[in-house]
């Protein structure tokens, strides 16, 4: 009998072992399944903040209440950074209360680092007094095969405390992945930290700050923070230096970009210590 019952004890020791491990392997998967889409709703978001940052005045895109139509002395109308290129069309419409934006990228629009951009933005600011606040809405825009939908509000400073040209607002998007539909919200900064006393994008070193909550399409939740600051070189396509740190129920995530080395690779940090590497800049397979 003592013989049976020990029997019976450690199988149900083995069962509880091997669910357990399977509970593990599931949170490391639900981890990794979730890291992976952030990075992708990340590098679509980079895209819309060159979108709201390049279309502003500073840029040579005008958006005086004194012209009714689009002015700037480049000859093709779309300001001075270079982000704009000939796939893309701007048009503005000034009324006694509203400056309305429509930038539309034509067909597979690419921009320097080349991210493929397909669809319409409309960004809107009331015109009054101490009013700087702009909303871009995105109506199934395509960047790298992400569709967005959403808003993004943000305040435009073309000199911050540093000296430097800065965004800083509020997102409320959608992003279609791989692994369904993400909601992103939260708050980001983009500093222009190097580059900035030229008009040109392609000098633009980039800082990013801020924290998010993502719920994924079950409906389960996460939140996101830059604990280091995210920094984006000039010459590079990617996000060389910083750290984001991932609260999960389960537990903790960090994703480690490295030490400004450019290159396509993040290091991942699993709940249970599992270090693997996360591939930047993947576009969305079809």
């Amino acid at each position: 009998m003592k013989k049976i019952f020990s029997l019976s004890f450690f199988l149900s020791l083995a069962l509880i072992a091997c669910d357990n491990e399977g509970v593990q392997n599931d949170l490391n998967s639900t981890g990794a399944v979730s890291v992976e889409a952030e990075v992708a709703i990340e590098e679509t978001e980079a895209v819309l903040d060159d979108i709201a940052l390049y279309s502003e005045s500073a840029y040579g895109i005008s958006t005086s209440k004194s012209s009714s139509t689009l002015t700037s002395k480049s000859d093709d109308k779309r300001g001075y950074s270079e982000f704009f290129r000939e796939c893309s069309d701007i048009v503005i419409e000034i009324t006694d209360t509203l400056i309305t934006t429509t930038i539309t990228f034509n067909g597979e629009c690419e921009d320097n680092d080349g991210n493929v951009i397909t669809g319409t933005i409309t960004k809107v600011r009331e015109i009054g007094d101490g009013i700087k606040t702009k909303t871009l809405t995105f109506t199934d825009l395509s960047v790298n095969g992400y569709l967005v939908n959403g808003t993004k509000q943000y305040t435009f400073t073309a000199e911050n405390d540093n000296g430097n040209p800065e965004i800083t607002g509020t997102t409320n998007i959608t992003v279609e992945t791989e692994d369904g539909t993400y909601t992103k919200e939260g708050n980001r900064t983009v500093e222009i930290t190097a580059g900035g006393d030229t008009y040109t994008c392609y000098d633009d070193e980039k800082t990013i700050t801020g924290s998010f909550t993502f719920t994924n399409a079950e409906g389960s939740t996460f939140t996101m923070e830059i604990t280091t600051d995210l920094v984006k070189p000039a010459a590079c396509k990617y996000i060389a230096l910083g750290v984001k740190t991932y609260t999960t129920p389960e537990g903790t995530i960090t994703l480690d970009y490295g030490d400004g080395t450019c290159d396509n690779v993040a290091t991942k940090t699993a709940i249970d210590g599992t270090v693997t590497e996360v591939e930047l800049r993947k576009k969305r397979k079809k």
